[in-house]
């Protein structure tokens, strides 16, 4: 993103000349390793352009080392309108731009040309950039994103997609929505037939799953079909087959018929897949793995009562995860356990957990009520050189031992979370792919649900 900043002639750079093509002038020669320019402005005095690479806005987050979360839109086409995005402005009345940059001003201009909503920014120089119009409102008295049911981007970094409400995004969010259809493919939209997805060697398969299926959602709306790039993932596609309904790539997908999505961190938050549910059911397990399941639930749970409850720990806490993401302790759960157990008369718990200081503190607090399978566990203080439980099974373990592993903790992870589905009720420790998963198999079917929000929720 090209930022608007005071002149300063002791900076030697390129000067350009003020007008339409400024921008896209200005980002041809940052793909040459220039960085900032003056402008020559007859409409005005003259400005700077300082580019700052977009990526950098995003939060620093283990999960997404390695990977681009907002791409730099280098080359970019405003007029191109089948490409642009424009149904994230729908639901609301317009757009606050709290900043004049590259991006309120593009973005401004397509609003006012395509929509029919309303934009306010507190910077008169916006008149540089784009003629006076009735939907322009320019002012320091700016709506309230809730009040006023609008767009406004802010100092605190939001995707705005967390509740599907994105009146909270920054612009560079913002811009990713509108433009992202150009990030993702140049072949023209209606010769597309497939999308194929490579969903990433971190994710777990409570992730693979959510995010194939919302993608998949996504792209159905357009009558696409989503294929499973192979070996794009951190198992084997021989296993991912012998236990899931996934599908892989079609004969006829080729260049001119495929959008090849490598990296889907910059499109699960968009508003296009946001806005799609990652429901699924039963039929993405293969047969042989449902009646697996089927036999276990009537051995464990068969006529009991039980509460269902999944707590994450291990790689959430060393990851140090905020926002919805943060996980409650045990000692944040107890009170409403303790209450659900006296009210209902739960027979036993059904606990779900990865961390093995978690099991040992339920398994004290609840003696001889606590269910469980039989996995391998980690305990935080495991967690020395890395912050990932894919990173430390690798460096615990190589080769077959470390596939062997990785398929025994995958079956686990499934055999947990469709026991978790079939209690009588269920509760979760903050917002993870398992909840989202165990609500899928339960189709709500719970007697009570809930998820813990320490890390939102006003004390």
């Amino acid at each position: 993103m090209l930022q608007i900043i005071a002149a300063d002639k002791n900076e030697n750079c390129r000067t350009l000349r003020h007008g339409p093509q400024v921008f896209h002038n200005a980002l041809r020669a940052v793909l040459k390793g220039e960085s900032r320019f003056h402008v020559r402005n007859d409409q005005g005095e003259d400005y700077d352009l300082l580019y700052f690479e977009n990526n950098d806005a995003a939060p620093n987050m283990a999960v997404l080392k390695g990977y681009t979360m907002l791409p730099p839109y280098y080359l970019y086409d405003e007029t191109d309108k089948e490409a642009l995005y424009l149904d994230i402005f729908q639901d609301y009345n317009g757009a606050v731009f709290e900043e004049l940059n590259e991006y309120s001003v593009v973005l401004t201009k397509i609003i006012l040309e395509d929509t029919d909503k309303e934009v306010w920014i507190p910077d008169e120089r916006i008149y540089w950039f784009v003629e006076p119009h009735e939907r322009l409102h320019v002012t320091t008295d700016l709506p309230d994103r809730e009040k006023d049911n609008v767009l406004r981007s802010g100092e605190q970094f939001s995707l705005g997609f967390n509740s599907a409400d994105f009146r909270s995004i920054s612009l560079i969010p913002l811009f990713n929505n509108v433009f992202f259809w150009q990030w993702l493919s140049d072949i023209p939209l209606s010769d597309v037939k497939y999308v194929e997805v490579g969903l990433g060697m971190v994710a777990g398969i409570g992730a693979i799953l959510a995010h194939y299926t919302r993608i998949n959602n996504a792209f159905q709306n357009k009558g696409w079909k989503t294929v499973l790039k192979r070996d794009s993932t951190r198992y084997k596609d021989d296993m991912l087959e012998r236990y899931f309904n996934l599908d892989v790539a079609c004969e006829d997908s080729d260049e001119t018929n495929t959008i090849y999505v490598t990296n889907t961190v910059p499109l699960v938050p968009t508003h296009f897949v946001a806005k799609c549910n990652a429901d699924f059911d039963d039929s993405i397990l293969s047969d042989s793995f449902i009646q697996e399941l089927k036999e276990y639930e009537e051995a464990v749970i068969g006529g009991r009562r039980m509460l269902g409850i999944l707590m994450r720990g291990t790689d959430y806490i060393v990851s140090k995860m905020t926002g919805a993401r943060k996980m409650a302790t045990v000692d944040e759960m107890l009170p409403m356990i303790h209450e659900w157990m006296e009210e209902d008369q739960y027979d036993a718990i059904f606990l779900a957990t990865e961390d093995q200081d978690i099991l040992d503190k339920m398994q004290k607090e609840f003696q001889g009520k606590i269910r469980v399978i039989a996995q391998e566990r980690h305990r935080v203080s495991d967690f020395k050189d890395v912050a990932l439980i894919s990173d430390l099974e690798k460096q615990e373990k190589s080769g077959e031992d470390y596939e062997a592993a990785l398929e025994d903790t995958t079956v686990n992870y499934f055999y947990a979370l469709y026991m978790l589905s079939r209690c009588e009720s269920f509760m979760c420790s903050g917002h993870c792919n398992g909840w989202d998963v165990v609500n899928a198999f339960n189709h709500d079917r719970f007697r009570k649900k809930y998820k813990f929000q320490v890390g939102v929720e006003t004390k």
